[in-house]
């Protein structure tokens, strides 16, 4: 089933198949003769093997040459941030091959692509969304600004966690702890992205408040911009700040919210009872993320067994997604709300 495969890799390509585990993957098998049914035979005896669920299973992967797989222990000191991820680690590579293991099977390459999907995603739904369904609103320019800021934090976002992800295993510990700040400052860009639009379509009718919180919105995360500049922010002893950071800046929202609901009538209104449920339905899924990324579940309970598939931070990846789809969704709902619902004369600059 795999010959085919094995007489495309030695027949002129650039590639080579690699033992994934890392106490044998110094072999790279790249003869320049054609290939013939014994060659396939011998190599598929050799062929490179990837833990999956507990056992083994023969799976020929392409590696690029100057590419190989390291366990938790042979990792750099930096690098190790999860113990129950035992294999399938990058390291030591050059920008050149960082960007090549874009395209091989490692423990990030769910991290990588479910982002860098995750990206497409929103670009999409920006287009789709500027060329139809804003004009069906009668959308204002003003709409367009801030509707567009949203997404292209969310973008952002996106983006700066597929460059850590990509370019951690940098030789270079100084490049992969720039990644590491960037990817941080990425979670705090998407977080302003959830609040821009929502803080604008939810205080629309009081200028007044839909400023002040902008403004305190802003600060916040500026402040976390400045916390990054020390030079022990990204340590694992700073690790509880940086989360009371962010769990900080998140849950400022619940202050506009409740301040919003009293200023729309209460429970008893029909806005109220209509959007309120997004917002508590974007701050659970925000919390069950959460749990996952500080708890390490479920590879804490199968260490060694979710390496590629099933762990903790992939699951923290989708979730993301999830969430930003979800408020981008709830959004629209508030923003067509708004149009369709003049504000009332005495609210307009309360």
């Amino acid at each position: 089933m795999y010959s085919n495969s094995y007489k495309k890799c030695v027949n002129g390509s650039n590639y080579a198949y690699t033992k994934l585990k890392a106490d044998d993957c110094d072999t790279a098998v790249t003869p320049n003769r054609s290939c013939s049914f014994t060659m396939a035979q011998k190599l598929m005896k050799s062929a490179h093997y990837i833990e999956l669920g507990g056992r083994y299973q023969y799976w020929p992967v392409l590696v690029p040459r100057g590419i190989r797989l390291y366990t938790y222990e042979q990792i750099p000191v930096f690098l190790r941030d999860n113990p129950y991820i035992t294999d399938g680690y990058r390291a030591y590579l050059p920008s050149r091959l960082c960007i090549k293991s874009l395209f091989i099977l490692s423990n990030e390459t769910v991290n990588i692509w479910s982002h860098l999907l995750g990206f497409l995603l929103f670009f999409t739904l920006g287009i789709y969304d500027m060329a139809s369904v804003l004009p069906a609103t009668r959308a204002s320019r003003e709409d367009y600004v801030i509707y567009s800021i949203g997404l292209f934090c969310f973008q952002l976002c996106m983006l700066c966690s597929v460059g850590y992800h990509l370019f951690c295993c940098h030789r270079s510990e100084k490049t992969s702890r720039r990644w590491m700040a960037l990817d941080y400052a990425g979670i705090s860009i998407g977080i302003l992205g959830c609040y821009v639009p929502g803080v604008f379509y939810a205080f629309y009718c009081n200028n007044y408040w839909r400023q002040v919180y902008l403004v305190t919105v802003l600060a916040m995360i500026l402040a976390v911009f400045f916390a990054q500049i020390h030079p022990h922010y990204l340590s694992k002893q700073w690790q509880r700040l940086r989360f009371a950071l962010f769990c900080s800046v998140a849950g400022y929202g619940l202050i506009p919210t409740v301040h919003w609901v009293w200023l729309n009538g209460g429970f008893s209104s029909d806005l109220v009872q209509s959007f309120i449920p997004r917002v508590l339905g974007m701050y659970a899924i925000a919390a069950v993320a959460f749990l996952f990324y500080v708890s390490k579940v479920p590879e804490r309970y199968f260490p060694g067994q979710l390496n590629y598939l099933g762990s903790s931070h992939q699951v923290w990846h989708v979730l993301v997604i999830v969430m930003f789809y979800w408020w981008h969704q709830a959004v629209l709902f508030i923003l067509t709300h708004r149009h369709s619902h003049p504000c009332p004369d005495y609210t307009v600059h309360t």
